[in-house]
């Protein structure tokens, strides 16, 4: 998909860690990578929000889909070099990275990199701003600034119950905050949240009239046959399981048709970059006579700009100026 002015899409993935590569047998990670490298490069996401990731994931599928078209960046949770991430994968020709912290999703007074409350691992909410550029009628590159876009990744703990609610108010003030910090950008919250959608405390607390938070999946009018649930666990649609793993209970008495899905994508626009959920996918693509993509269905949320005013003036400086004296001096002639 081109980086249009109208529309551009965002993704959630859950690439299944390259550590269970001998648990995993053919559906470990190196019969699957060049098969999730090919389908981003065949569609071009201008942001892939991921989870379970590692650097050395990430430096393939940059590697195999060109170094000149994406770039990552993350933190590894534990601080280890080379641990799983929560990270950001962006098209270098529509996506500017403007910053990027993590946050350890703990207590105060927990050492960075360490487990929070009665979490398995160390989980992070990774949180980057981006400035978004649309490319041209004819698909030049980067011809239209159109807002930034503040995002918000996480992956919960599978086993630590108090871990996952607080983790999801501690993503709530953080969200507060934003209003305050970037009012102009459009704030996005993605991730692997180990929590159905039904009768759910997590779902609940993201989605509460305060954050301001709208869930992409029900903004837009699913199809009847969508797909019931994200993870699936390399079971594709066969998948019947009402339990993930560890703690995380997949039974749902809701008849939403997303009630089950762990993998979501919530929005709150900005003063200045305003967008409404057009169309929420999930991916069920798998490699011909072979695994899935991962044992979650990526999930793809294409958004329809509905207002920018980023850069509606220039920024001008007196060394623009042809004249003798480009200085840091007085902008006279411009006052």
């Amino acid at each position: 998909m081109s980086a249009s002015a109208s529309e551009f899409q965002l993704w959630c993935f859950n690439l299944r860690t390259e550590f269970k590569n001998a648990d995993d047998g053919p559906n470990g990670w190196v019969h699957r990578r060049q098969a999730c490298a090919d389908i981003i490069r065949m569609r071009q996401p201008p942001l892939v929000c991921v989870q379970e990731a590692t650097p050395a994931m990430l430096d393939f599928m940059v590697s195999h889909i060109g170094e000149n078209q994406y770039a990552w960046i993350g933190t590894s949770r534990s601080l280890k070099t080379g641990d799983e991430m929560a990270g950001f994968l962006y098209n270098k020709s529509c996506m500017d990275l403007v910053v990027h912290q993590p946050m350890w999703l703990a207590p105060d007074g927990i050492p960075r990199g360490a487990p929070g409350w009665d979490a398995m691992y160390p989980r992070t909410l990774e949180t980057a701003v981006f400035r978004y550029w649309a490319h041209g009628s004819a698909g030049e590159p980067r011809q239209q600034e159109i807002g930034m876009l503040r995002v918000l990744n996480a992956h919960f703990d599978h086993i630590g119950v108090e871990a996952r609610k607080r983790s999801a108010e501690l993503i709530a003030k953080t969200i507060a905050m934003g209003v305050l910090e970037w009012p102009q950008c459009v704030q996005v919250v993605t991730g692997d949240f180990n929590n159905i959608k039904s009768s759910n405390e997590c779902y609940s607390i993201l989605t509460a009239g305060q954050t301001g938070l709208l869930d992409s999946a029900r903004e837009v009018k699913l199809p009847k046959d969508v797909v019931p649930f994200t993870l699936h666990k390399f079971q594709g649609l066969n998948f019947v399981a009402e339990r993930g793993d560890g703690t995380v209970d997949l039974s749902a008495a809701s008849q939403e048709l997303d009630a089950q899905h762990i993998d979501w994508v919530l929005y709150r626009n900005g003063s200045d970059l305003q967008v409404k959920a057009m169309q929420y996918e999930v991916i069920t693509d798998r490699i011909p006579d072979g695994p899935f993509l991962s044992d979650h269905f990526p999930v793809s949320v294409t958004f329809s700009v509905l207002k920018h005013t980023a850069s509606v003036d220039k920024v001008f400086h007196e060394s623009q100026l042809k004249g003798q004296n480009q200085s840091d001096g007085p902008i006279r002639s411009k006052l």
